[in-house]
C-alpha cells in the first residue's frame, strides 16, 4: 500500500518520496473501501480522499469500524457507467475497487458484469489518464 500512495520521487530534493494529494476510490463502500480508507489515512493523513460508489450495499458495511464516507473528504454518488471526465479534476491517483465481485453474481448477471468490470473500468482509466492522474490501481480478483 506504501507505494501507492509513495509512487515518485520529489523532484525538489531528490530525496523524499512525493505524496499524493487527492486520491479516489471507486467502489469506497465496497468489501475492500473500508479497510483501504483507513491504510491510506493512517499513511498519509494530510490526503484528500474521495470516494465514489453507487451506494447499493451501503446498508451491509457491519464490519466497518466507520461508515467510509465519514472518513472521506468527498462523497459522490453515482454509477460506475455513469462517470464523466469531470470526476478526475485535480485528482493525482485512484484506487479502482468498483465491481461486481463473485462467480455467482457474474454469471447470473453476464451483461452487466462485463459493462462494469471491463468497458467502464477500461473507460475509467483511460479517463483518468487523459486527466493526468498520475497512479492508477486497479484492485481485482
Amino acid at each position: 500500500m506504501e507505494n501507492m500512495v509513495t509512487p515518485n520521487m520529489d523532484a525538489s530534493s531528490g530525496n523524499s518520496p512525493a505524496r499524493l494529494e487527492t486520491i479516489l476510490i471507486t467502489g469506497n463502500m465496497g468489501y475492500v473501501g473500508p479497510g483501504v480508507i483507513d491504510a491510506l489515512r493512517r499513511s498519509n493523513p494530510q490526503a484528500r480522499i474521495i470516494g465514489l460508489d453507487t451506494g447499493y450495499f451501503a446498508h451491509c458495511l457491519t464490519q466497518a469500524p466507520a461508515l467510509p464516507e465519514t472518513r472521506l473528504d468527498r462523497q459522490m454518488f453515482m454509477d460506475l457507467r455513469q462517470v464523466g471526465p469531470e470526476v478526475f479534476q485535480g485528482v493525482d491517483g485512484v484506487v479502482h475497487l468498483a465491481g461486481i465481485s463473485n462467480d455467482p453474481m457474474g454469471n447470473r448477471f453476464s451483461e452487466p458484469t462485463t459493462a462494469i468490470n471491463d468497458s467502464a473500468s477500461v473507460a475509467l482509466a483511460r479517463m483518468a489518464k487523459n486527466a493526468g492522474v498520475r497512479s492508477f490501481v486497479f484492485a481485482s480478483s
